[in-house]
């Protein structure tokens, strides 16, 4: 035990020394009520960081050495119009999508640096019989996606060249999907039948997707320009992959099988799963108390590889340690019994997530579970907020900040228990040591460093508000608002 706690301090240590370089700093006077987002252009190598007060959007342009272009300021849009939902891009033209809380009414900000041009307009949608499912930005055209309330039918708000909206249904009734246990039922009744608010987690490649986030069960993936991707795993027999083709709008379902069990098996009929997709392989895991497989397949269902491991053995293809993780990195230790682990990851959601390095598949296989504080509004800690259970208004960084920045501090109020795996391009495995993140390093930078930390509320409010971390020219920045000196700093981290 002592070599243990030995190993996970020195593990500690080298982390912490780790530094930061600050690749920009800049003064900027912002009143209360900000919040900022980036948009990321990688084909002209550019970042456009708009920052906002309670009175004006300053939009400010940069290349790829952070060195400033120009800049815009415009009004901020009247008050209704409280959450910033998303972004799109056409030619030299900006557009920032402002919305009121309900959706049904819509300021589209226009930006044009060439030409020095600002311009506002109104939409408004009906959105009858209509609940919001996602409002994403892919391939620089935005989508705000509803459904219509008891059915299988998809409407998509989509921008055009002008800023507006323009919309397109499809139907998916000939798709079967399922509930719980598997019944068919439509789509509507699969994405409600936990709660009444749809609530999917958004997978990005902005940066590599924490433990706490993809131990979701319904989540989408946006890393094909021409196709939105959602899985449904509400059940422990298979995932649903439904793929959105975003030039014809049409829809297809796949159903990919979960190991089939024989009831009695392993000592519990009850089992838990989990999956993540990346290229074109999704990851399955499935778990009791005694027993976890992890099944690697395309997304047709042919099996590429799979491993077990049972509780009373050691767990043969990881290459790490098993951690547990309360609340805090620095809050670490390491579980020495495999019976540990999958105990452990039982008690709580279990997950798995996964992203490529230099052609190797880095994955992380664990569980996460909310901390809860007694006395605190619904009962719920910081990480309520990403999870659709708190229940306020979104804030206004919801769109374009939730997943990067609450992916960065999902951990904290958590309980999270995992180990990591690595595996090569066919998803046999490797024995390699696995190095610190870009993600890992801007984890620790946040939670050491002081100035950062005083400016954190007991939900993470403000937290949100001065930060932004985005992914450009294979590096991870993370810019924060120093509100005591007036200034603006951009960190760099790199793997």
């Amino acid at each position: 035990m002592i070599k243990k706690l030995l190993l996970t301090s020195l593990f500690l240590n080298s982390l912490f020394s780790f530094s930061q370089d600050i690749v920009k700093e800049f003064d900027l006077k912002l009143e209360k009520k900000r919040d900022f987002f980036q948009v990321v252009n990688e084909d002209e190598k550019e970042v456009i960081i708009f920052l906002n007060d309670k009175e004006k959007v300053t939009s400010i342009r940069f290349d790829q050495k952070f060195s400033i272009i120009d800049s815009l300021t415009t009004s901020r849009p009247e008050k209704k119009y409280g959450n910033i939902i998303g972004y799109s891009k056409t030619d030299d033209n900006y557009f920032i999508f402002w919305a009121s809380e309900d959706r049904k009414e819509i300021s589209s900000q226009y930006f044009n640096f060439a030409k020095k041009e600002t311009k506002t307009t109104s939409i408004n949608l009906e959105l009858k019989k209509e609940k919001i499912v996602k409002e994403l930005t892919i391939n620089n055209v935005f989508y705000l996606i509803t459904i219509i309330k008891n059915t299988s039918i998809l409407k998509f708000y989509i921008s055009n060249n002008d800023g507006n909206l323009n919309t397109k249904t499809i139907d998916l009734s000939n798709l079967q999907f399922k509930n719980k246990l598997a019944n068919e039922v439509n789509l509507y009744t699969a994405l409600t039948e936990k709660s009444s608010d749809i609530f999917i987690q958004n997978i990005s490649t902005d940066s590599p997707p924490s433990l706490a986030l993809s131990t979701k069960q319904y989540k989408i993936y946006t890393y094909k320009n021409d196709e939105i991707i959602f899985t449904i795993g509400n059940n422990a027999f298979s995932t649903d992959i439904l793929k959105i083709n975003l030039n014809d709008f049409t829809g297809n379902l796949k159903s990919i099988q979960q190991p089939a069990i024989a009831r009695g098996a392993y000592g519990s009929i009850i089992f838990k799963s989990n999956s993540f997709l990346i290229d074109d392989k999704i990851i399955q895991i499935k778990t009791n108390p005694e027993v976890l497989f992890l099944t690697i397949s395309d997304q047709n269902g042919n099996k590429i590889n799979q491993f077990i491991a049972s509780r009373e053995e050691e767990i043969t293809f990881k290459n790490s340690d098993v951690f547990q993780e309360i609340k805090s990195i620095h809050n670490k230790k390491v579980l020495e019994k495999p019976k540990q682990f999958i105990r452990k990851i039982n008690d709580s959601n279990p997950g798995i997530l996964c992203y490529k390095l230099n052609g190797l598949y880095y994955t992380v296989i664990g569980s996460s579970q909310e901390i809860v504080h007694r006395g605190g509004p619904t009962g719920m800690g910081i990480g309520a907020g990403f999870g659709g259970s708190f229940n306020v208004a979104p804030m206004s960084f919801d769109f374009l900040s939730s997943y990067t920045i609450g992916n960065l501090i999902s951990y904290k109020d958590k309980n999270v228990v995992y180990t990591n795996c690595l595996f090569d391009s066919n998803f046999n495995h490797l024995e390699n040591k696995i190095g610190i993140s870009a993600f890992e390093k801007a984890r620790l930078f946040l939670e050491e460093n002081e100035e950062l930390i005083e400016s954190i509320s007991i939900f993470g409010r403000d937290l949100y508000k001065d930060l932004i971390i985005f992914k450009f020219n294979a590096t991870l920045y993370l810019g924060n608002y120093n509100k005591e000196n007036k200034k603006y700093q951009i960190f760099s981290f790199s793997e």
